[in-house]
């Protein structure tokens, strides 16, 4: 199809003498209104969006609404689009205004390298496959959203419409292609964003919430051995617990999460504090350095203080690395 409309455009350049490149591309104008965005699976890279889409153009030869394709579709069978107009509708300043409804789920590359404070570019991605940019070339109209959308968990931003020009390196397996071509492609970009003080409630707060019980053993008095082990271990546990929750919602990913290091730094203080559980102990048990194993148990107030504050340091710097990394999302 797309060689026989080359071919109809070089007999008519021909016919009027003029070669077949001289012919200016067509300016398309296209514009989105996202009605609705329904769902999010972080395990599959997709959102389920439903959206209207259209298109503007002066130039007869072509119809835009025929030949265009949706770049990023996931599970094309449960996609359904549909026409609001069969043919082009002429419009007052002379264009041709086709408009479609389409709904679907839409692949998606999510990153939650930073997670709980993770933010995400929701894409929808159209081309023409039929006309490359020497005929036709997309220019932003408009894009709007639905004021009433609501999406669980996060935050929606402004969507922003952005025209580019895809190359291809290569003829795709035809011979009559001389040289790769560049398409015109349309990305409507939305941006989501977790709320902060949500991530740090259901995140954060009980990491910290068991920390500072763990460091509480170290208040306790060298000869309530059971209390202060017990107290060490509850936490130990707690916290595998913990991180095997929250790893349920979040996909398989070969990365390290900031989540992740933030509960590597927990348990290194948590062996911190045993490992001082352990030596106390082991002064307590000597009867004649009983005495001095009480000494340390009253500076315990000071070493739980200094460990606490050691803590806050590190996962203050894992948080900055992680939000300042230049491939945060």
């Amino acid at each position: 199809m797309r060689q026989v409309l080359r071919f109809l455009v070089l007999v008519m350049a021909m016919a009027f003498g003029l070669p077949a490149h001289a012919q200016a591309p067509a300016a398309v104008k296209v514009g989105m209104y996202i009605n609705d965005i329904q769902s999010i699976d972080l395990h599959s890279y997709s959102f389920v969006a439903d959206v209207y889409l259209w298109f503007r153009d002066t130039d007869a030869e072509i119809v835009p609404g025929s030949t265009f394709e949706w770049m990023n579709m996931f599970a094309p069978d449960d996609h359904v689009q549909t026409d609001i107009y069969p043919e082009p509708v002429d419009q007052p300043d002379g264009t041709q205004y086709q408009v479609f409804r389409h709904q679907g789920p839409f692949a998606a590359k999510f990153s939650v390298k930073t997670y709980p404070f993770d933010a995400h570019n929701l894409t929808i991605e159209i081309e023409d496959q039929e006309w490359n940019t020497s005929r036709l070339v997309y220019v932003v109209d408009q894009v709007t959203m639905n004021p009433d959308i609501e999406l669980p968990g996060f935050v929606i931003g402004e969507p922003k419409l952005e025209v580019r020009n895809r190359p291809y390196p290569t003829n795709f397996g035809d011979t009559t292609m001389s040289q790769p071509e560049t398409y015109s492609r349309a990305i409507v970009s939305i941006p989501i964003s977790r709320p902060v003080v949500s991530g740090v409630t259901k995140s954060l707060l009980p990491v910290f919430i068991v920390v500072l019980v763990a460091a509480a053993a170290l208040l306790l008095k060298p000869e309530h051995i059971e209390a202060r082990v017990g107290l060490s271990i509850t936490a130990l546990l707690t916290l595998v617990a913990l991180q095997f929750s929250a790893q349920a919602a979040l996909p398989d990913v070969g990365y390290l999460l900031m989540l992740d290091q933030i509960y590597l730094a927990s348990y290194g203080f948590v062996l911190l504090v045993v490992a001082l559980l352990v030596m106390t102990t082991g002064n307590a048990e000597d009867k004649n350095q009983l005495a001095a194993a009480h000494s340390l148990a009253k500076g315990g107030l000071g070493t739980a203080v200094l460990s606490i504050l050691l803590y806050a340091t590190v996962i203050g710097l894992v948080l900055w690395l992680n939000l300042n990394a230049p491939d945060a999302a």
